[in-house]
């Protein structure tokens, strides 16, 4: 890889797995772009617009180095499963894609790469692959730990029932009963209820 390429991923992953990442950009065909936060999703694939076009990958830039590693290889595993089928009818997170993923996480599974405790939530994870690493609150609590956040910030979890916090989005809401991994919560902006992320990160509101 060029200079400013293996530069450009020193910012963003582990540096101790960067030539691995390089590795797999660079046994493969697609465009690697690092993109504004998104609330929606950490990173995405998209196959290519025109027949002879090429494949690209987005991840937020904002993401930690681990949780930054952790959506790379699940995008490439979704560009691997592209190139073997194609278009035909594959789940987008179904048996192809897990095994895929974890194949390609593998190499990565070390402690010189990852922290210990995401190693082992890591271990658990790939036990019982889910579509999203957001979807797994056990291995996203301990990758939380790694993020740069503001001092007044906090997760939903961590408020006490009835509770008034701020979304990113400017929405305030009131912290509701525990509904699986989310809590409903009703929304004083607007009068809705909505389902919000456990591990949401919000301000909390006197």
């Amino acid at each position: 890889m060029k200079a400013e390429e293996l530069a450009l991923l020193k910012r963003y992953f582990p540096e101790t797995a960067v030539a691995m990442v390089g590795a797999l950009y660079e046994q493969r065909r697609f465009k690697l772009h690092f993109k504004r936060p998104r609330s929606s999703k950490l990173g995405d694939f998209r196959p290519p617009r025109t027949k002879n076009g090429i494949c690209s990958i987005t991840l937020n830039l904002d993401l930690n180095p681990y949780q930054m590693l952790i959506t790379y290889v699940h995008e490439v595993a979704h560009y691997d499963v592209y190139q073997q089928y194609g278009s035909r009818s594959v789940q987008p997170h179904g048996h192809e894609w897990q095994t895929t993923f974890s194949t390609l996480l593998q190499p990565f599974l070390t402690e010189t790469i990852f922290p210990k405790d995401v190693l082992n939530a890591l271990h658990k994870h790939l036990n019982h692959i889910k579509a999203s690493s957001t979807a797994d609150l056990n291995l996203q609590r301990v990758l939380h730990k790694y993020d740069k956040q503001p001092d007044n910030t906090t997760t939903v979890e961590n408020l006490p029932h009835g509770a008034r916090f701020v979304l990113k989005n400017g929405l305030v809401f009131q912290k509701g009963e525990k509904q699986r991994t989310r809590y409903k919560c009703y929304c004083e902006s607007n009068g809705r209820w909505y389902f919000v992320s456990a591990l949401a990160e919000v301000q909390a509101v006197e």
